[in-house]
């Protein structure tokens, strides 16, 4: 068409186009609010933005506090910390970032080289959720859980958000947390069925073996994780 070619995709992906046609979202005034004031933060679309919010209510009923890791500019801890301030108030909200772009890449992500979505500060991201509304948070610089994981609660955690694009970061991540992860909680990784991010999925899929988990993939860019039993 016009000189341009159809996009060449690798086996097992493609063009992902959903019929389904209900929409939440457009009606949810709650939701609304705080998707226009975190659409310009985050590269997560309102697909994946209502999912969250919607996981949040489901998980805060349990013990725990929530966690993300891999903040960026802070849109999509604006969601959550908004959804579990009205569902759970008094809950914290543990946002960990390197504040220095994306780390650990390796052979399993064949897009990321290290240091990627580097734009973005500390202080940029705890001015922009002060504005937002937000004050049970505490932002952690540095490599989750190395150097950062100790500033977390050692038990006890319902929600954790997982943004971080590559296998071993996302890895590291998911084994540090799940002796925390109370029954009934709630992982998300973003990022699973992305080009380029091929190293998430591939965990995801390993997850399905998982004893004492149950695994959702979804076509919509996100993979659910949920604690079944010990």
């Amino acid at each position: 068409m016009h000189g341009t070619s159809a996009r060449v995709y690798p086996a097992g992906y493609g063009t992902v186009e959903p019929v389904a046609n209900y929409r939440p979202m457009d009606v949810d005034s709650a939701f609304l609010r705080i998707w226009e004031v975190a659409r310009e933060n985050t590269l997560v679309d309102i697909y994946r933005l209502y999912e969250l919010w919607e996981l949040v209510e489901q998980a805060v009923v349990h013990p725990g506090d929530l966690l993300e890791v891999g903040v960026w500019r802070g849109g999509s801890a604006a969601v959550i910390g908004t959804r579990a301030a009205e569902c759970a108030p008094g809950k914290t909200l543990y946002l960990a970032d390197t504040f220095t772009g994306v780390v650990k890449a390796g052979q399993d992500d064949p897009y990321y080289r290290g240091g990627e979505h580097a734009d973005t500060a500390l202080a940029t991201v705890s001015d922009f959720l002060h504005n937002a509304g937000l004050t049970e948070f505490r932002l952690l610089s540095g490599v989750f859980p190395e150097e950062t994981g100790v500033h977390v609660p050692a038990t006890h955690v319902c929600f954790c958000h997982i943004d971080v694009d590559v296998y071993q970061s996302a890895k590291d991540i998911f084994e540090w947390l799940m002796p925390r992860l109370v029954i009934g909680g709630i992982v998300v990784f973003d990022d699973y069925g992305f080009l380029g991010c091929e190293g998430v999925t591939k965990l995801v899929h390993e997850l399905r073996n998982r004893r004492g988990v149950a695994v959702v993939a979804n076509t919509n860019g996100h993979a659910v994780v949920i604690r079944t039993h010990e």
